[in-house]
């Protein structure tokens, strides 16, 4: 499973050619980068399955609720019948199964186990209408992610107290977050920096959940590995935080806020 973070993309290309190679059934988590292209090609379709988010925060809402994607027929069947309780309903292979089964009624055959996954009419006429904005969201926010690093680069403030994510090589990316990292020299200060941003209305959050070793969750799965044996993801912890990126063109009063609080100390 390779996880698209924030807009960015995974190495995805040589992966899903290593995958193919091997045989390896490969899932995109792609609930951070809808929109996100690699080479040209929308991340999310490389692998044989792609998982997209339509929670409130992420590029476009449905209000609540997601979409996967998949290659064949056989796959869309198998998701078709899980989403809705393992019903053999609108099914390529339904009429087969009620020829085995002439006992039971067509309408109601559960063939597999299942959930009740369906979005409702409404979140979904919500969802389809914001797809055709996707691009301009996309655009708008791109612009407001380089205005504010321009305008914290142009402060007399200024000092070098942050580093800002890179985006991969031949990635289009699609935000809806932007991502801060404090500089080592800085990173102490983090705790009142994060209060400050939550006093001035300014909301954020941890980069998806920093070291998820650190979590209570982790203990149910008793891991062995120790937090301190992944430096990389305790430094996203301890260091980095994002805010929010807005899907119309940020007002120079909520720039000059947003600023003046991550260059108020």
């Amino acid at each position: 499973m390779l996880i698209h973070a924030l807009g960015n993309s995974t190495e995805v290309d040589n992966i899903s050619k290593f995958a193919k190679k091997k045989n390896i059934i490969l899932i995109e988590d792609t609930c951070e980068s809808l929109g996100s292209k690699y080479k040209g090609k929308h991340l999310g379709t490389f692998g044989d399955f792609g998982t997209f988010s339509f929670y409130y925060s992420h590029q476009i809402s449905s209000g609540e609720g997601g979409m996967i994607v998949c290659n064949n027929r056989s796959d869309y069947d198998l998701l078709l019948s899980l989403r809705s309780h393992g019903w053999t309903r609108n099914l390529s292979y339904k009429k087969k199964i009620e020829k085995k089964y002439p006992a039971l009624d067509g309408r109601f055959i559960f063939s597999n186990s299942g959930f009740n996954l369906r979005p409702t009419d409404i979140s979904a006429s919500i969802g389809n209408n914001q797809f055709k904005r996707l691009n301009n969201f996309k655009s708008i926010r791109k612009k407001n992610r380089i205005k504010i690093i321009s305008a914290l680069k142009k402060s007399n403030k200024w000092k070098n107290q942050y580093k800002f994510f890179k985006i991969t090589k031949n990635v289009d990316p699609s935000f809806f977050g932007f991502p801060i990292f404090l500089t080592k020299l800085h990173s102490k200060r983090k705790t009142k920096l994060i209060n400050l941003l939550n006093r001035r209305g300014i909301e954020n959050r941890p980069i998806i959940s920093g070291n998820f070793l650190n979590q209570p969750a982790a203990k149910l799965y008793k891991f062995k590995q120790l937090a301190k044996n992944f430096p990389g993801a305790q430094k996203v912890q301890e260091r980095g935080f994002f805010i929010g990126l807005h899907a119309k063109p940020i007002s120079n009063q909520n720039l000059k806020l947003i600023v003046d609080s991550l260059l108020s100390f």
